[in-house]
């Protein structure tokens, strides 16, 4: 059954996918570089859909990574992980996402999954994958 708003194919919604690493500018650090300890409540990402825009805040005592697609297209695409290569977010920090960068985003898109995972440094100094992926269904 073939769905009236899915305009895009499966390789234009892998490519975005691909392309969540290409948007450095959605992290916003906080203002002078430093982190809040009071900022940070230890588990989760939390969500806010305030449009245009979502905003991605990190409550986690680590840097989580994420990806996001419109929700009517999980079943088209087999989201490969883009681990430390999606954007990042460090603990207790926050960023602003436009719709518009969010996978297969269109006017008509109610639903967004956001795929999320923690990320510890290594004892290399390099970023690695810490547990499983994490998921979010947001409203916009």
């Amino acid at each position: 059954m073939k769905h009236p708003r899915l305009p895009l194919s499966l390789p234009l919604v892998m490519a975005a996918l691909l392309a969540c690493s290409a948007t450095p500018s959605a992290v916003d650090d906080i203002a002078d570089g430093s982190v809040n300890a009071s900022q940070i409540v230890s588990g989760t990402l939390d969500v806010t859909a305030n449009r245009p825009n979502l905003i991605l805040r990190n409550t986690t005592e680590t840097i989580v990574a994420y990806q996001m697609i419109d929700e009517n297209l999980l079943a088209l695409a087999l989201m490969a992980p883009c681990d430390t290569r999606c954007p990042q977010i460090v603990q207790g920090a926050s960023a602003t996402v436009p719709y518009t960068t969010i996978a297969g985003y269109s006017d008509a898109t109610k639903n967004v999954r956001i795929v999320w995972w923690t990320l510890r440094r290594a004892p290399d100094g390099t970023l690695r994958v810490d547990g499983d992926p994490q998921s979010k269904r947001v409203t916009l």
